[in-house]
């Protein structure tokens, strides 16, 4: 089943598949996760080894996940709205850290053209990498990071402006 979330102007497609191995997968990239739901809102959840706890509490369209004493909000999007939101997105967009994190690689430099859903830039947050894609077609204005940075939450890491 896909999931699609908003985050910090964001948008993220998380397909979750059952089977002997659930694999997630964000922005095309898979990775295997095993997890088990402990009680009404607190999940245990395996990745390369390691156990994480996390919390989510489920508000309307509107879900928080609590994850190593950090408080996240998303918000839940059906397919016919991020095909219509994608549609009139233009004009300047800003590539944001979706968590703490470390800049692997950028992908794009300032001037490179980028079409929506191309990869602009990699970060690592808890040994796992996601690439952030564009989520327009245009220009890259400005990278405001360089590889190896530390970020935190929020931060801009990359600029595009449509032609």
């Amino acid at each position: 089943m896909i999931y699609t979330f908003k985050f910090q102007d964001q948008i993220y497609r998380i397909n979750l598949e059952d089977g002997k191995q659930t694999e997630v997968e964000i922005d095309g990239k898979k990775f295997p996760v095993c997890f088990q739901k402990i009680d009404e809102r607190f999940y245990s959840i395996l990745i390369d080894g390691e156990s994480i706890g996390v919390g989510i509490l489920k508000k309307g369209k509107k879900v928080e996940v609590f994850l190593n004493g950090e408080l996240y909000e998303f918000e839940s999007i059906s397919e016919r709205e991020r095909q219509s939101t994608s549609a009139i997105i233009s004009g300047v967009q800003q590539i944001k850290s979706p968590m703490p994190s470390r800049v692997v690689k950028i992908l794009k430099n300032v001037d490179e053209a980028v079409n929506e859903g191309e990869g602009v830039i990699v970060i690592e947050a808890m040994k796992m990498e996601s690439e952030l894609k564009s989520p327009i077609n245009g220009r890259v204005k400005e990278v405001k990071v360089k590889e190896g940075s530390a970020v935190e939450s929020g931060s801009v890491l990359i600029v595009i402006s449509s032609e």
